[in-house]
């Protein structure tokens, strides 16, 4: 274990993080429970798979058990007991570190920064103070509890087809909004019309903060609900970042929505996936035309048959 840090005025905590063994998680979460009756956070390594398709864990990886222990003597007494308890176990790795009174609700901020899309298109936190260049649109956005910070590949590749579909004249939809920057972005390019859809009453709602926020709300119809058979709109873009399933089961109901000759941008879905995308959307009238792939993730590009 790391020597404990001095704590200094207004810490509040100790977190304490045993980096596990995946076979000794049962046995050193035990422990951690014997000093933090309060309950301890077991994190295992995963990989995000999309807004729909949750996580996959990585075996093999060690695992990280919190636990959190007042800074004080009771704290001190605490974590030398548990110092103790984890002498059988060499290959267990405990550090701690003062938590100090903050404003957690924020503290997250400060993982994400500006996104550069390859395109005219940029994303900027709200909280972040940026210069863009003359030629680039920005997107200032707060993500809240909503998918859709422009960092993961999904949303970057599809900002960077947005790019080259999006112009003035035309009707968009964009299936799970998330926290609304293709809306955006796609209002930013000059869509006069944009019709925004997603399962999460939340995120509807944090979609509608960003595009008041961004001006252009006046743009964006947004709704929470499931796109389904009888939706009445017709469109020249659909945008679909939501996940492999979810994409195939709506084949039907893109083949219906979008117009003659229009286009129709699928994401959410990984690259060893796209193989069984494709042939869904063709056998609704569709001719693949690109796929765009950044490490695990690709963004497919079709258009309708006129």
């Amino acid at each position: 274990m790391t020597d404990q840090p001095n704590p200094g005025p207004g810490a509040l905590w100790y977190e304490i993080t045993a980096q596990t063994p995946p076979a000794l998680v049962e046995e050193v979460s035990a422990l951690m429970l014997g000093v933090a009756p309060g309950g301890i956070i077991v994190e295992h390594p995963i990989d995000i798979l999309g807004p729909e398709m949750g996580f996959r864990v990585r075996g093999g990886e060690p695992v990280l058990v919190r636990a959190y222990l007042p800074a004080s003597e009771l704290g001190a007494v605490l974590i030398a007991d548990l110092r103790d308890g984890m002498e059988p176990y060499p290959s267990v790795q405990l550090t701690a570190k003062p938590i100090y009174e903050q404003d957690w609700s924020v503290s997250w901020r400060e993982f994400f920064g500006v996104v550069e899309t390859g395109g005219r298109l940029i994303v900027v936190p709200t909280w972040v103070d940026h210069e863009a260049q003359p030629d680039q649109l920005v997107i200032r956005l707060d993500p809240g509890q909503a998918f859709g910070t422009g960092h993961h590949e999904t949303t970057r590749l599809c900002l960077k087809a947005l790019d080259g579909l999006a112009r003035p004249g035309i009707t968009m939809l964009d299936v799970g909004t998330g926290s609304g920057v293709l809306a955006i972005g796609a209002a930013l390019l000059g869509v006069p019309r944009i019709v925004a859809i997603d399962i999460d009453p939340i995120a509807a709602d944090v979609a509608r903060r960003n595009c008041a926020a961004n001006g252009i709300d006046a743009h964006v119809e947004i709704s929470a609900g499931v796109l389904k058979d009888d939706h009445p709109g017709r469109y020249e873009l659909v945008l679909s970042n939501i996940s492999t399933p979810a994409n195939r089961a709506l084949a039907p109901v893109f083949g219906t929505v979008v117009l003659p000759a229009g286009d129709l941008v699928l994401s959410g879905i990984l690259t060893v996936d796209s193989a069984a995308v494709i042939p869904d959307m063709e056998a609704q009238g569709f001719t693949h035309l690109s796929t765009e792939e950044e490490r695990d993730w690709c963004c497919i590009h079709l258009r309708k048959q006129g």
